[in-house]
């Protein structure tokens, strides 16, 4: 059964002694033994002897057989025990011959190891509880002794600090303890019984084989006790983050300070509270291996709820030590969200689109949307005025956080619809007239319809108002797209024909006009050099040439000679 022994129990065994505190005595005078013997530990348990634990200390005679010879054997008493004892020659933990007893001598003695009649072995005996030296300083072990033994007989002393586990021999100041028939004093303080959660002692009588044999008393072991000096008692003060107000996840060192002792192994461990400052759940955001002050490199797990009232306090474990709590309250942030990116295919002619609603996720609506040419804009997205390409909407509105950022791709349908509705006036004069040429900003892929249907389309040669809808279907899920088209015609003005006349010079004036049947009277004349004519010819002063009639950009030439 595994026990530790720590300070609160062992109360009734504390002895004040120069700021000294005993942590463990066995004297082996109480109804519980707090030793194991005849243990398996470090190779033992077989051989010619055994541990007692009796007050046998008279020798006696006894037969010993050896390969079928009678030897008669004395086994002499051992030496009484001095006054500095709790309890002069009462119990004691000895090894004793097993053939001694089998003759009834139990008092300290040993058979020593020859390789004919007594076989070699090694005899282990242990502490079967733990004991806590957290804290406790220097720790020293004393125990009073004797073995006379031989230069192949001898005793030895362990520790273990994991329970009993591994045991490790102190070879300072003594590896093999014999040639000492009187009961001595030995003390051991080393730096490893130190700041032990599990530490234990053991000792192991070694009987190798000798032809030269050994001497009693075997190895005798009385008043084991364990004394630690006092120290100061462990404490930790949390000390104070370099900020009051953290975004989520953040990283941030903890400083803290101490006093007193820690043991190896200790991790001074930082925890938070909860938003309200309560230690119930903490939650863990640090942690080093130390046994002195420093800092705690520590970071702030995602999915805590934003707060005012965190605390943070420093605790560690060798000893378990909680620490005192922050000075002060941390405000915690969740950091500003701008959802995930978005994309659409808009029409030519759509109405505007709001940007943020093809955001995915749970956008925070603090944030600003910069367009593909980097002007800030609204986030109304307007397809007649704001190109195609990438939107940025960034959120920069839960300091100490940093901004987020999510982006829409609009992409424009392809096809640019039917273009703006036109109004025109066009010439009555037929010919290559086509109204695809007048379509403004579209495609020129689409269908004229006119009076309900797409053919026939209107004479365009004959004056007239004649209204016309231009339609395009559309592909990406746009709808068909319509302009409006207007076309006045109007009638093309007449200058008649053109002819060659020949006046003589003694004829009357002649109105030129009446040369030209049919032409409009609004057109004005001007003369073979090119200036201004009345379009009235006097043969007794003009001169040859070509006069030219012109209405409304409809020019007629004619050619007038006199003779």
């Amino acid at each position: 059964m595994l026990r530790t022994l720590t300070l609160s129990s062992v109360l009734g065994m504390l002895v004040p002694a120069f700021g000294q505190q005993e942590l463990f005595i066995e004297s082996f005078e109480g109804a519980e033994v707090l030793f194991d013997v005849n243990t398996s530990d470090v190779g033992s348990g077989v051989g010619a002897n055994t541990w007692l634990i009796n007050d046998v200390f008279l020798g006696g005679n006894g037969i010993a057989d050896c390969l079928g010879f009678e030897l008669p054997f004395t086994i002499p008493s051992t030496a009484g025990q001095p006054a500095g004892i709790s309890t002069p020659n009462g119990n004691y933990l000895h090894t004793a011959s097993t053939v001694a007893i089998a003759n009834g001598i139990e008092n300290c003695s040993f058979g020593a190891a020859d390789g004919f009649c007594t076989d070699p072995g090694n005899h282990f005996a242990r502490m079967n509880m733990d004991v806590n030296t957290i804290g406790q300083g220097d720790i020293t072990l004393s125990f009073w002794w004797l073995c006379l033994g031989g230069a192949s007989n001898y005793g030895e002393v362990y520790y273990s600090t994991d329970g009993g586990t591994v045991w490790t021999q102190i070879t300072t100041p003594i590896a093999q303890y014999s040639n000492q028939s009187a009961w001595g004093l030995q003390t051991i303080s080393l730096p490893v019984f130190a700041e032990q959660s599990s530490l234990r002692f053991g000792f192991r009588f070694v009987n190798n084989t000798s032809f030269a044999g050994g001497s009693d008393p075997g190895f005798g072991i009385d008043d084991i006790r364990m004394v630690g000096e006092a120290s100061v008692p462990a404490e930790i003060t949390t000390g104070v983050v370099p900020e009051s107000v953290y975004c989520m996840e953040s990283s941030f060192l903890v400083p803290y300070s101490v006093q007193g002792s820690f043991g190896p192994g200790n991790a001074f461990t930082a925890e938070l509270s909860d938003a309200t400052g309560s230690f119930a759940t903490p939650t863990v955001i640090g942690s080093v291996l130390s046994t002195s002050a420093g800092s705690i490199p520590c970071a702030l797990p995602g999915g805590l709820p934003a707060g005012i009232g965190y605390r943070i306090r420093v605790v560690a474990n060798m000893p378990a030590i909680i620490g005192s709590v922050s000075g002060s309250d941390i405000s915690i942030v969740q950091p500003s969200n701008a959802g995930s990116n978005g994309q659409s295919t808009y029409c030519n002619g759509s109405d505007p689109i709001p940007l943020f609603t093809l955001l995915g996720g749970t956008p925070d609506a603090c944030g600003t949307w910069v367009s593909p040419d980097a002007i800030v804009m609204s986030g109304l997205f307007d397809p007649s005025i704001h190109p195609a390409g990438v939107y940025t909407y960034t959120t920069d509105c839960a300091a100490p956080c940093p901004a987020d950022m999510a982006t829409v791709t609009m992409q424009q349908g392809t096809g640019l619809g039917a273009g703006n509705d036109v109004n025109a006036d066009v010439c009555a004069e037929g010919g290559s007239f086509t109204p695809y040429a007048y379509v403004d900003g579209g495609e020129t892929n689409g269908q004229f319809w006119y009076a309900g249907a797409p053919f026939p389309l209107p004479d365009f040669s004959m004056p007239g108002v004649y209204a016309l809808d231009y339609i395009v279907q559309s592909g990406d899920g746009c709808p068909t797209d319509t302009a409006l088209f207007e076309f006045t015609v109007i009638e093309a003005p007449n200058a008649g024909s053109g002819l060659s006349h020949t006046l003589c010079f003694t004829a009357a004036p002649l109105d030129l006009l009446t040369l030209l049947p049919g032409a409009d009277m609004n057109g004005v004349w001007t003369g073979p050099s090119g200036g201004a004519f009345s379009g009235v010819l006097d043969p007794a002063v003009g001169i040859s040439g070509i006069y030219t009639y012109t209405v409304a950009g409809r020019i007629r030439v004619r050619m007038i000679i006199l003779s």
